[in-house]
């Protein structure tokens, strides 16, 4: 039973139960592991060196500690980051029990070890325990692209001038309150107290600020520091502190929407723990054996819940839990940019007592040179405490190979690592024919990646991303979504383009399209003067391609796009059919299922990506029902930036990859983050070595005080661990001023070089025979031609450095660091066998590059002429002379002809009209109205500008479309012309009262701003129907109403006729698009400036609209 005392199984010896796992002799722990296997202390710390072995050690140990019956494997918990990580840790404890003989006979008895993340163990906990706290444990759990989202919408609705957020544009006002939200969560904190530290600092330097003393001559630096934190941090403090309403908004939103993040669902288990102390009681009692695997990389908020939730429960001496045991590597930690704490293994030496210090410093990995260049960088790392041991060969290890490569240039360093790459599969091809080459490239950044990929496509040697890709950035996703993205959003001509490309639509063809849609757009503007919605767009072009010698459009061209509107109009008519269904007739349509069968290669990984695409459309909707198609892409537009956008710095881009794995064979492209826990056994290349840009940090750090992109560092659960500044503890500004410029030029380059330093520790312990470091000299030869004009001193000129890291092992006196020429081709470039030196003089780049590369030349000379000109006297005497000379009656003559020309075209033109290939609503109503001034319209456009009564409409049908969840797409129809202002927001309520007043309001519409066309007469004519109801329930009604809102009033009787047509319209459109009898539909206005008052359309016959419509036609044309 949990909490009882055991003996253990003294029948099972250490070297029997690792003879039944490991029957390989060669195959046993070593003795450190032994140390780590058989422990039973109540805490253990493992410090794991990178390679040694710390999985297997874990099996190892839960499959001992079972054995002797310490525990029983129900009775075990291992928690990891990732899912693959649990489900690789779970496969190898299932096979290490599965060996002992003890567990094979009794396996249908026993339960199993929960091997699972740290974040799904607090999930549980709060979902079962939630409601004790008041927590919601049906909450749905959002991504980091749905808090980008969800933040958005709260800064696009804020109130204008509500708060000061100073001249901040949008997207950085939303990534501060993710910051400041997910900051005060991590660390337990209120937006209360938080918004009182501001406040002290922001009084703190207008306090200080009041000093009359001077800084003093010797104290330049101090005042400049003092100056720059005066200076910057107020507005920055302030703008925070503004955010803090719109982080509480966030919260509320949240819990109104029934919302939570991870960090939610562990702070509140920690809650959970902390309220009701029994509860932790049980859950530590249920586990005698715990592992924490990658302890280094958890934040203080998970910590603090890992240990409330397991070193809890009744004396450890009576048995209640036997073992926590906490496994990581702080040389590792390199994910404090997310919160985690580097110090975390510290930490957890500080909450426990009596934990035991154990290490693991065999590496099994890299061999001996390449251990060698990673110890020389750890070297330098602080640990927090943590006794780290250099990492050491494993028995038989190769000598490895450490290479450095630095040409001149950057380009040339990428294309030194291309060939290097090139001749280790050559060399690998002829004495391991079998062997498929491990191979990566890693970077700190992604454009990194993006250079060496074009080096190693131009030389032959296939690669691929990982981990930077997601999935709804491959080429097959991103034609599905501008597929979607085009029929939800017609306006979309970016998304178009991509379709355009697809179908083969070649540059002149794109010209001649795009000419064709400017042409219908001024068509349409110069054709109506009020219906001001109708902007150019290139799907117009696409569904009504120009004709006959209207069109410069090939034949191919024109089948091609025939056939893309076709695919789209099909799409448009499923737009609201289920997602996961229209995704896969988009899939169809656009032939991509066919596509994917017919590939050469990855066929399976298309397939792959876009069954998964479907998938998520599925679960896209179970979590969002009452979403649309536009929704859902603009979910994925915002997971696109948040989740995989932006990646300046290290990290950013680059959380753990959940399926990265080594593929032998290619040579695969990662960032050093996707790269942690993988290892390639014959080359890994790390390019980008110089200072500035994998390197330690000596300029460009964020201070919190002036950075609103770094939570305030005093605030923070960590905060023992990091560099120290606050101003609330300033005596003075003259110590403000020291200790700001210490805080920001020594403090903190130290502090983020400790992070850079880990990252590169992770890189260079990738690989087991090679490792390649490359770097390079200058930029490129412009950057070259600057380096005299930056450099005013005389003396030695200094070219890019050598990043410190790789200093430190050229310094290491047991690192055999290779040059490159030693082991380069026949075939390479001279140019990429130097060594280029870190400075120089001007002749030895003089004569490297050569002389108009180092010294560009000046601008060149004005030119001198024989003949001096002097203005006006001696141009004013040519001009006259030209003027008696220049023959004249030829070109007069030459102009009247071509005046006649272009005036017998306008005529030409203004009896012909200017018709475009369809009608709007707007242009029947009016054709009724008013034929003759309809045609002079037509002949002689005039745009307008947009009307008051059409701003109203616009305003009010936005407003509406969002009661019922849509997008507004309006027809505004014959407003009144008027130059008044925009509508009074007191007016535009009292409309809205009245709407909600109606009973429309209460119904749910069966369609909201619906576009649609109907032929009539042989014309082509375009409604936009602001709302569809369903009304057969109703008294009186026809089975479906179109409804029409107006802002104005109702209008006289001699406009009613005209407008019972557009009704009729309405009704024949929907009829038409659903298959109804048109005695089926109704239509009506509202018109909500008259109180809601209600103008019914006639029940007119399809036959009577046509004879109307013909009617009007003629009429129009008869007044020509």
């Amino acid at each position: 039973m949990p909490g009882a005392t055991r003996r253990a199984n003294v029948l099972m010896t250490y070297e029997k139960i690792m003879r039944m796992i490991h029957p390989d002799r060669n195959a046993q722990p070593t003795a450190e592991q032994r140390l780590v296997i058989e422990a039973e202390d109540p805490a253990l710390l493992v410090v794991a060196g990178a390679g040694s072995g710390k999985t297997a050690t874990m099996a190892d140990r839960i499959a001992y500690q079972v054995a002797i019956g310490r525990a029983d494997p129900g009775e075990v918990l291992g928690l990891t980051f990732t899912r693959k990580a649990a489900g690789e840790l779970a496969q190898r404890v299932e096979s290490t029990l599965g060996r002992l003989n003890r567990v094979v006979q009794q396996r249908e008895s026993l339960t199993r070890p929960l091997i699972t993340t740290y974040n799904s163990f607090a999930v549980d906990i709060a979902s079962s325990y939630g409601l004790l706290i008041g927590v919601d444990p049906a909450a749905r759990l959002i991504t980091d692209g749905e808090r980008w989202q969800l933040m958005s919408q709260i800064i696009d609705e804020w109130p204008s001038g509500a708060n000061d957020f100073g001249d901040l544009e949008r997207s950085s006002l939303v990534e501060s309150a993710l910051v400041l939200e997910a900051a005060i969560l991590d660390n337990q904190l209120t937006t209360d107290g938080v918004r009182e530290f501001l406040d002290a600092e922001m009084t703190a330097i207008d306090v200080l600020a009041q000093e009359k003393q001077r800084f003093g001559k010797d104290q330049s630096a101090d005042s400049k520091a003092w100056s720059e934190l005066k200076g910057k941090a107020p507005a920055s403090l302030r703008v925070r502190r503004e955010l803090l309403d719109v982080v509480e908004a966030y919260f509320q939103r949240k819990r109104d929407e029934g919302l939570v993040e991870f960090a939610d669902q562990v702070a509140s288990a920690s809650a959970v723990l902390n309220r009701h102390p029994d509860i932790g009681r049980e859950v530590a009692s249920q586990y005698r054996l715990v592992l924490l695997d990658e302890y280094q990389d958890t934040s203080v908020n998970q910590a603090a819940f890992i240990c409330s939730a397991l070193t809890r429960g009744e004396d450890t001496q009576a048995g209640s839990w036997r073992s926590v045991c906490a496994v990581g590597d702080p040389n590792q930690a390199i994910y404090g940019w997310r919160g985690a704490s580097a110090n975390a293994l510290a930490d957890f030496a500080a909450r426990l007592p009596h934990v035991r210090r154990l290490s693991l410093s065999v590496s099994f990995r890299s061999d001996d040179a390449i251990l060698d260049a990673a110890n020389a960088v750890a070297a330098s790392i602080t640990t927090g405490g943590v006794g780290v041991r250099k990492l050491r060969s494993r028995p038989h290890a190769g000598p490895g190979r450490v290479i450095e490569i630095r040409p001149w240039l950057r380009e040339e360093s990428y294309l030194a690592i291309g060939l290097r790459i090139r001749d280790v599969i050559a060399e690998l091809r002829r004495t391991r024919p079998d062997h498929r080459p491990e191979i990566a490239v890693l970077g700190r950044k992604r454009i990194y990646l993006e250079r060496m990929a074009p080096v190693l496509q131009s030389l032959g040697i296939p690669y691929e991303f990982v981990g930077g890709e997601s999935m709804i950035r491959r080429p097959e996703i991103l034609t599905l979504r501008a597929a979607l993205g085009v029929v939800a959003s017609p306006g979309r001509n970016d998304l178009l383009i991509r379709l355009l490309t697809l179908y083969g639509i070649g540059a002149d063809d794109l010209r001649a399209l795009d000419g064709w849609s400017r042409e219908l757009a001024k068509r349409q503007v110069l054709g109506t003067k009020l219906d001001h919605r109708e902007e150019r767009s290139l799907i117009e072009a696409v569904t009504y391609p120009p004709q006959g010698e209207e069109s410069s459009l090939s034949e191919a061209a024109r089948q091609r796009i025939a056939a893309l509107s076709r695919v789209l109009a099909e799409l448009r008519r499923a737009l609201h059919s289920p997602l996961p269904d229209l995704i896969a007739r988009a899939v169809r349509l656009l032939g991509l299922d066919v596509a994917a069968v017919a590939r050469r290669s990855a066929a399976q990984r298309v397939r792959t990506s876009i069954d998964s695409f479907i998938a998520l459309g599925s679960s896209y909707t179970a979590d969002h029902p009452d979403s649309s198609v536009a929704d859902f892409l603009a979910w994925l537009d915002a997971v696109d930036l948040r989740e995989h956008g932006g990646e300046e710095e290290a990290g950013q881009e680059a959380l753990p990859t959940e399926g990265a794995e080594v593929h032998p064979g290619v040579v695969q492209l990662m960032t050093i983050h996707a790269a942690k826990g993988l290892q390639w056994e014959d080359l890994v290349a790390v390019p980008e070595l110089v200072d500035g840009q994998f390197s330690e940090i000596t300029r460009g750090v964020h201070a919190w005080p002036q950075s609103n992109a770094v939570f305030p560092y005093p605030l923070r659960a960590d905060y023992r661990y990091l560099p120290r500044f606050q101003v609330t503890g300033c005596a003075d500004k003259f110590a403000a001023g020291a200790d700001y410029r210490a805080f920001k030029s020594e403090l903190l380059p130290a502090h983020e070089s400790q992070e850079m330093r880990r990252l590169a520790y992770v890189a260079f312990t990738r690989p087991r025979a090679e490792l390649l470091l490359a770097g390079f000299a200058a930029d490129t030869p412009e950057w070259i031609g600057g380096l005299k004009k930056r450099d005013k001193q005389d003396g030695p000129i200094p070219l890019r450095q050598r990043s410190s890291f790789l200093s430190d092992i050229r310094a290491a006196t047991e690192v055999p660091l290779v040059p490159i020429s030693s082991v380069a081709g026949q075939d390479w470039p001279a140019n990429l066998l130097v060594e280029a030196p870190e400075a120089t003089d001007i002749e030895e780049l003089m004569e490297v590059f050569g002389a108009e590369i180092v010294v560009p030349p000046m601008l060149a000379p004005v030119p001198t002429f024989e003949d001096d000109l002097c203005w006006p006297k001696n141009i004013s005497r040519s001009l006259g002379e030209r003027l008696r000379t220049e023959p004249t009656d030829d070109r007069v003559q030459a102009w009247y002809r071509q005046a006649e020309i272009l005036l017998a075209e306008q005529r030409q033109a203004g009896a012909m009209g200017r018709e475009r290939p369809y009608l709007t609503a707007t242009d029947v109503v009016r054709m009724q109205q008013d034929p003759e001034q309809f045609r002079r319209e037509q002949r002689r456009p005039i745009p307008r500008q947009p009307s008051h009564a059409a701003r109203t409409g616009t305003t009010l049908h936005a407003r509406i479309a969002s009661h019922f969840s849509a997008v507004a797409t309006l027809d505004i129809d014959l407003p009144e012309e008027t130059d008044e202002p925009a509508l009074p927001r007191e007016r535009e309520h009292e409309l809205l009262r009245v709407f909600a007043s109606t009973p429309w309001a209460a119904l749910e519409p069966l369609a909201v701003e619906q576009p649609l066309e109907v032929v009539v007469a042989g014309r082509v004519i375009r409604c936009t129907i602001d709302a569809v109801f369903e009304t057969g329930g109703i008294p009186g009604r026809a089975k479906v109403t179109v409804v029409d809102w107006k802002s104005g009033r109702r209008p006289g009787p001699e406009q009613l006729a005209a407008r019972e047509l557009q009704l009729a319209l309405y009704r024949l459109a929907w009829s038409r698009a659903h298959g109804l009898p048109l005695e089926d539909v109704g239509a009506c206005f509202v018109y909500l400036g008259s109180g809601g008052h209600t103008f019914e359309a006639g029940m007119m016959s399809e036959e009577e609209i046509a004879k109307r419509i013909e009617d009007s036609l003629f009429s129009t044309e008869s007044s020509a």
